[in-house]
């Protein structure tokens, strides 16, 4: 492997100061320049989500219809999905309180429950 035995003058993009470079691909003066060059385009990158998450918030944010959960409120009998839509949780945190017997619900075949309205009125007189 061959070394160039000539030197070039550049100018570091970080801090401006003029340095000899070995290669004609190098931009920074040191490695100390370069993370700090790092950091900061990564710095950058990370403002920009942040701004775009506060122009565009709704694409974040799960879609649940007013239609939906008028349907919810007519029916005798709810899911686990519906249940966390009424409650305005996740669906995790309706099966834990199945599993703790603090909301009482039918288990129909496999993973697949049924909770009453009068079972969630009565959560709620508690």
């Amino acid at each position: 492997m061959s070394s160039s035995t000539f030197k070039i003058l550049k100018q570091c993009l970080m801090c401006g100061n003029m340095f000899e470079a070995q290669k004609v691909t190098t931009l920074y003066c040191s490695h100390k320049c370069n993370s700090k060059h790092y950091k900061l385009k990564k710095q950058l990158e990370r403002k920009e989500i942040a701004e775009a998450v506060l122009i565009q918030p709704q694409r974040l944010r799960p879609k649940v219809k007013a239609i939906d959960r008028a349907m919810i409120k007519d029916k005798e009998f709810l899911t686990v999905k519906e249940v966390s839509i009424l409650f305005g949780c996740s669906p995790k945190t309706v099966y834990s309180l199945i599993h703790t017997q603090k909301l009482k619900a039918a288990n129909i075949g496999k993973k697949r429950f049924v909770i009453s309205k009068l079972h969630l009125d009565k959560l709620f007189e508690e």
